[in-house]
């Protein structure tokens, strides 16, 4: 077992970090049954810090897990199922809509593609050689719910006959798609074709690195004519939605997905043991958000209200008004030694200022203890950086103010939250 690594962490290549070790689980999809939630919860009690970090690719991370513990931790996560291939442990990014299968506006259900795909990745040794972040997305419909340009990513299309997914690659569109048949060996091949273009330009392991070799992506999709069809359709219009939250009907009869609030991302061991309980209790089921939430889907309607009552009693509100919605942090200055301020602490005190207020459209906000910003999310409303003197402010893409003391800064966050709402009620 490995400690330590450049990049991401994984199970076997925990990173140290100011609080501890810092172990990174994958969850394919987000795709997460409720035994393996329940075991993570006590390990995270047992052996880590008691808090589970959701991830903006849906996986998880366990903080300040000490050295001696490391062993008992790896043994528990393996034993729940989630790490199935110790070669690929840090091959874990395939994401999916959090609704998968559940969402009207489907044209498929992806999950099945994403389970295969899990599998046939894990199953070849050359797929460990993959960067850590590259990423694959599978989407049944037009529906998107992470503002990544993932590596690898089929999006279905609907063409009224047989299932079709287009093809983007490094964020570039192929201009063809592939049958849903052919999906899974499509994904593969090109990833097999990114791995060697990448070792023959000696660029990193990423579709994006690679589309930028000059005629790559022609390259490709030439070397895939046998499985690649010409799109009728231009590129799908992607959707991309912050993040859900309260109850929302389903394609099933009588039952509804439930979606709180998870503030920060972090839940604790007592919320996700009733997570898993009730997704046992009631056959339904858990998904992680990339919006670093989770998702109770399949979910009895008749249930609904008492299950939302309890969320609300321990922390995880489903009715958006908990001032934490939008709101991302990095581990701040107790867990990382590049932090310069206590960002998780200051995130929570916004969120106190904007308690009981409806949020504005498209309302994010990233707190990042220094300039490497490791919580940026692209296009936030506003950003919080922290530096030795204080926080360099910028909202909407601009810079507000440099070395300001996080009260002035939270304070003009505060009030430009008010002004957009101001702003929406005058319409």
């Amino acid at each position: 077992m490995r400690v330590g690594g450049h990049f991401c962490p994984g199970v076997l290549h925990a990173v140290q970090a100011k609080d501890g070790l810092l172990l990174r689980i994958r969850v394919p999809g987000g795709l997460i049954d409720a035994n393996q939630l329940r075991t993570i919860a006590d390990g995270s009690l047992s052996f880590a810090d008691g808090t589970i970090e959701i991830t903006s690719r849906a996986n998880l991370q366990l903080r300040a897990v000490r050295n001696q513990d490391l062993s008992h931790i790896v043994a528990s996560i393996s034993s729940a199922g989630l790490l199935p291939s110790p070669q690929h442990d840090r091959v874990r990014n395939i994401v999916t809509s959090p609704i998968a299968g559940l969402d009207g506006e489907e044209f498929m259900d992806p999950r099945p593609l994403i389970h295969e795909l899990d599998r046939q990745l894990r199953a070849e040794p050359i797929f460990a050689n993959l960067h850590p972040k590259f990423s694959f997305a599978i989407h049944g419909g037009p529906r998107r719910f992470n503002r990544d340009l993932d590596d690898i990513a089929l999006q279905a299309v609907d063409l009224n006959s047989s299932p079709h997914l287009h093809l983007s690659i490094g964020g570039l569109s192929s201009g063809f798609m592939v049958k849903r048949s052919d999906a899974v060996e499509c994904v593969l091949a090109v990833t097999k074709l990114c791995i060697g273009l990448a070792s023959e330009y000696s660029v990193p392991v990423r579709a994006k690195a690679v589309v930028k070799i000059p005629d790559a992506l022609k390259g490709i999709v030439d070397a895939l004519s046998h499985l690649l069809t010409p799109s009728p359709v231009a590129t799908p219009s992607h959707t991309v939605i912050e993040a859900l939250m309260g109850v929302y009907p389903t394609t099933q009869d009588g039952r509804v997905s439930i979606i709180p609030s998870v503030p920060l991302g972090r839940l604790n061991p007592e919320q996700a043991r009733y997570l898993a309980d009730v997704s046992n209790e009631w056959e339904g089921d858990i998904r992680l958000a990339p919006w670093r939430g989770v998702v109770l889907g399949s979910i009895p309607k008749s249930a609904a209200d008492n299950i939302v009552g309890h969320l609300q009693t321990i922390g995880l509100s489903c009715e958006g008004r908990d001032g934490f919605q939008g709101i991302a942090a990095c581990a701040g200055i107790t867990g990382c030694d590049a932090s310069l301020a206590d960002v998780r602490g200051d995130a929570a005190s916004l969120a106190q200022r904007l308690l009981g207020h409806a949020v504005p459209s498209g309302w994010t906000v990233n707190l990042s203890g220094c300039d490497k910003q490791c919580a940026r999310r692209h296009g936030a409303t506003a950003e919080l950086i922290a530096g030795p003197l204080g926080y360099t402010l910028n909202m909407a893409g601009s810079r507000v103010a440099s070395d300001c003391s996080r009260e002035f800064a939270l304070d003009a966050v505060a009030a430009l939250h008010e002004n957009l709402l101001s702003e929406v009620a005058a319409q």
